[in-house]
This record gives structure tokens, C-alpha cells and sequence, in this order.
């Protein structure tokens, strides 16, 4: 076990990289707690988008340097992503606008080799970026199973294993949940998928940005991520199992044909972008050597057999998912002592099944009163459905689908969870919302 208060020192001090987390609202510290939305980016990020408008400004195919140099960025980019998330190399990373648009694609280009009569099976879990464009698939005749959920807002594998018996095409599912913080079992939904035959579509957006990511292990075949959600600029990357290549002819264009995954990438990207991720991934470079600094090391686990440079990313994900993990308990014991709480998702028995998500409702008050009164303290969190919009009609139908969300990544700190209660319980006995 990972000593904690090492695990706490480092990621307290990875609050110095982010300038933006030392501002204040009305007089009380801002506190950011709408990083399943987006998270900030830390100097890193912004130095790495400065340096390269004032270096590397340049569009592809020409021959002068600064384009040379800009082109060998991207690779290197990409090769960073297949590095964060366990891919083979950069071949099978593409960059693009978010991972939404690379759901379409998918469900796009998936579908073509779909009849009338095929199935594919989506879950009541997931955000509905992974949901709507296969939905769109029906008007073609295509079943779109449901996946429920039960009472804790889990995937129901009774059910799945009676949907996978219809042998369907495709499962879409997501790694973790943006509203409950539950991870789900990739490895063993993958399993039973492609045993009956099926591909798997992840979501990895929420997941990323909590824990070290292996798309080989999960065995995934699709996958996207959110490059903001894991501390870069807004934009996205999808993978591409390289087995499943020839399934997919993504967005040619005659002088762009290519057999590797970026084929998604046409016309000129978004390189500022592209740039401020690689700044991302060397902010989680400093926060391994700080770890290491401080005695951490991941020789006891399975990233000791990886490359150096997916030792450091995943590495630090490893670290950050056991850092969380302390938040998450802490959190759950503070939201124990407020009376009336409904929360939904896996409680403090379940710590390890679990992210530090928490979407909680107040008995007798409605979930945007709370949030406007907490804004006043400064407390930036989120109201409503989060998109997850089958899930939370389903669990929090008595407050009509919404709910208040609080979500913590690891430059979050355990004075900030006081710093939150501290508002709620003045809010609550002022009666001020």
C-alpha cells in the first residue's frame, strides 16, 4: 500500500501547477468542483500553446522547417495518448473535436455493416454522447437494446448476458459513470462481448481522468477520451483496436488515404490543441518524478513491465486513482452527518468500485436552489442530468431526473471538502437558499 500521506503531499503540491486555482468569489476561495465537466489545465498546458504560436505556427505539407517541426509534434502527441491509455503507438490514436464526435463516427461508420434484424446494445448508464447516434441506427431497422441499470445505478449482468444472447453486433458502454462515479467492469464486459461475438465501443471519458487507463488489457475495440477532462485544452482522441482498422474508412480525401487510425484527421487540426495535450501529459510527467521523490513507486505493480514513458503517465493516474480514493472517503463521511441526503451510486463499502463523483439531492429542497446557493460561496458545482439522462430519470425520479453534483480529480483537497460542508451546513441552517 501506497504511503498516504506521501500520496497526499504530492498532490497537494500539484495545485502549484494550475494558476487558476487560487482565485476567490464574493470573498471565499472558488472551489472547482465540476471536473467531470472539464477540469483546468495546469501552466504546463499554457506555456506548451505559447511556445508553439510563437515556434511551430505552420499548416502541413510544406518543406520548410517549422512545418517539419510541427508535423513531428502531432506524431508525438499522438504517441503520448497511445502511452496514456495502453495502446500499441501512435498509429492507432486519432485526434478530433471531442470525444462525442467520435461516437458518431463510430456508430457511423460501424453501421454501415449493420441490416435490418442486427442489434447493438447500449446502456442506461452511460452519457448520451455513446447513446443518441446509435439510436439513429433504428430508422435503418437496427435493434437498439437497452442495458439497465439496478437500484445503485449498476450495470444489471443478468440482463446483459440474456442481451448478448440475441448476438448482437456492437456493445456501447462507458468505463465509468459522469454522474454516480461508478466504474464498471471493462475487462469482463469486453469478455463476454466479443464471446458473443460483438465489438466494443468504450466510452473512456470520465475514466481517464481518475485511473490508469489499459485499452489492451480491457481489450477494447473503439474507445474515445476528452483531452479537457484530463487537464488539456478542449478537444478529444479516439483509439482504434488496429485489428478492427479495415472496418472503419473514416473522412478520406484522395491525398490523405491512410491505413492507420488518424485517418479521421482530415484537413488541418487543431495544433495549438494538439500542443497544449502534450503539455497535459508533461504535467503528469512532473507529478511521477515528484512522486518519486517523495518514495513512491510503482515496481508492485503491473506498470513495471511497461515503457518508461507509459510508466510515468499511467503512473501517475495510479497514484492519482489511491489519492482519490481517500478523498471519496473522506467525502462520504462528512455527506453521512448532513440529515435528508439521498445519494446516488456506490456508498463507502464500495470505495474501490467507485470515483470521487457524488450526485446527491437534499429531501425537501430542489437541486438548483442548492447549487445557486452554493455558487455564492463560491462553490463551483453542477446541477441537472449531466447528460446521463436515462440514468438519472431512472434514480432520481423524485427530483425529476436532477441532482448536485460534486466532482473532485486529485488537485482537489481534503480542505476543500471541509470548506464545502462548512457552506452547506450555514446554507442549510440559515435556511438562506
Amino acid at each position: 500500500m501506497e504511503n498516504s500521506l506521501s500520496l497526499r503531499d504530492v498532490f497537494e503540491h500539484s495545485r502549484t501547477y494550475f494558476p487558476s486555482l487560487c482565485q476567490s468569489y464574493k470573498g471565499h476561495p472558488v472551489l472547482f468542483f465540476d471536473n467531470s465537466a472539464g477540469a483546468q489545465v495546469s501552466s504546463f498546458v499554457i506555456n506548451r500553446v505559447i511556445d508553439y504560436y510563437i515556434n511551430r505556427n505552420a499548416q502541413k505539407g510544406t518543406i520548410f522547417t517549422r512545418t517539419e517541426e510541427m508535423q513531428k509534434t502531432i506524431i508525438e502527441g499522438r504517441q503520448l495518448a497511445a502511452d496514456f491509455i495502453g495502446a500499441s503507438d501512435h498509429t492507432e490514436i486519432a485526434f478530433g473535436l471531442n470525444a462525442t464526435s467520435f461516437f458518431q463516427l463510430f456508430a457511423h461508420n460501424l453501421g454501415r455493416d449493420l441490416t435490418a434484424g442486427d442489434s447493438v446494445i447500449i446502456t442506461e448508464a452511460d452519457h448520451h454522447a455513446n447513446v443518441d447516434p446509435w439510436i439513429e441506427l433504428t430508422e435503418r431497422g437496427i435493434n437498439v437494446d437497452i442495458w439497465k441499470v439496478d437500484a445503485t445505478g449498476d450495470l444489471d449482468f443478468v440482463q446483459y448476458k440474456e442481451l448478448l444472447s440475441k448476438k448482437p453486433k456492437v456493445v456501447a458502454v462507458g468505463w465509468a459513470s459522469n454522474a454516480t462515479g461508478t466504474v464498471h467492469d471493462m475487462e469482463r464486459i469486453t469478455k463476454m462481448a466479443h464471446d458473443a461475438g460483438a465489438l466494443v465501443v468504450a466510452d473512456g471519458v470520465q475514466a481517464a481522468s481518475h485511473m490508469a487507463i489499459d485499452v489492451k488489457k480491457a481489450g477494447v475495440d473503439f474507445a474515445a477520451f476528452s483531452t479537457y477532462k484530463i487537464f488539456g485544452p478542449h478537444m478529444g482522441f479516439c483509439y482504434v483496436n488496429r485489428d478492427n482498422l479495415e472496418r472503419l474508412n473514416g473522412w478520406k480525401i484522395q491525398q490523405e488515404l491512410t491505413t492507420d487510425a488518424y485517418f479521421f484527421e482530415v484537413g488541418s487540426q487543431n495544433h495549438e490543441g494538439i500542443e497544449g495535450f502534450i503539455g497535459s501529459m508533461e504535467y503528469l510527467e512532473q507529478i511521477s518524478k515528484d512522486a518519486v521523490e517523495k518514495g513512491l513507486s510503482i515496481n508492485m505493480t503491473s506498470l513495471k513491465e511497461c515503457s518508461p514513458k507509459r510508466q510515468k503517465l499511467a503512473g501517475t493516474m495510479h497514484w492519482a486513482y489511491l489519492y482519490e480514493q481517500q478523498l471519496s472517503v473522506y467525502f462520504l463521511e462528512r455527506l453521512n452527518q448532513v440529515e435528508d441526503v439521498v445519494l446516488y451510486g456506490k456508498t463507502m463499502d464500495q470505495i474501490n468500485e467507485r470515483l470521487p463523483v457524488f450526485s446527491f439531492n437534499i429531501e425537501g429542497i430542489a437541486t438548483d436552489d442548492i447549487g445557486r446557493a452554493l455558487n455564492n460561496y463560491g462553490v463551483e458545482a453542477r446541477t441537472g442530468n449531466y447528460l446521463a439522462i436515462n440514468l438519472m430519470n431512472n434514480i432520481a425520479s423524485e427530483f425529476n431526473g436532477s441532482a448536485l453534483r460534486i466532482s473532485l480529480v486529485h488537485y482537489n483537497t481534503m480542505s476543500e471538502i471541509d470548506q464545502f460542508f462548512d457552506a452547506l451546513s450555514e446554507i442549510l441552517a440559515r435556511k438562506v437558499i
